[in-house]
């Protein structure tokens, strides 16, 4: 009998945190470069590792809350992992290159090994600053991953991220 993995799953304890509450657009609305990140690649099996690539402008210190992502007893997420406290730095913006196509190439900001438990599915990593100062607002932004797996599926989720990574909309400098 075929083990029935996302009722199970989504019967556990669920948040409505995953959500962005403070997001900051630069003048092009189309960036957040209070906090913003990357991830190394855009799908993953257990026990493998994600580097996750972050920048912080002005510099500060920052976590990232990583989510599954279901139905939760109409939440829409789980905290699995928390990474953080991490001491935050400012990346280059890429210059355009061939084709003005960018090629960030940040330094690695922080590893996520993939646990065992796991189950397939949508991935999202919360980054959120952390004020040195209670005066001083927060600001959050997202990164997106995949864990996959190799079992049968009664369905197919088909995420479109490398579309989205294709088509964002870094500027140029």
């Amino acid at each position: 009998m075929k083990e029935k993995l996302i009722p199970h799953e989504n019967i556990k304890s669920g948040t409505t945190d995953w959500q962005l509450t403070r997001v900051r657009p630069d003048n092009s609305q189309d960036r957040t470069p209070f906090i913003e990140g990357y991830c190394s690649r855009q799908s993953v099996k257990a026990g493998e590792t994600l580097d996750i690539m972050v920048s912080t402008s002005p510099v500060e210190s920052y976590k990232i809350d990583i989510y599954h992502i279901g139905n939760y007893n109409g939440t829409g997420g789980r905290l699995v992992k928390t990474i953080g406290p991490l001491k935050g730095i400012e990346q280059k913006v890429p210059d355009p290159g061939e084709k003005n196509i960018h090629e960030c190439n940040w330094d690695i900001s922080a590893s996520f090994e993939i646990p065992a438990d796991l189950i397939s599915g949508v991935y999202i990593g919360k980054l959120r600053t952390l004020p040195s100062r209670n005066d001083e607002p927060y600001w959050e932004s997202y990164i997106l991953f995949i864990v996959k797996d190799e079992r049968p599926v009664d369905i197919l989720f088909q995420c479109s991220d490398n579309t989205w990574q294709s088509y964002n909309r870094l500027p140029s400098n």
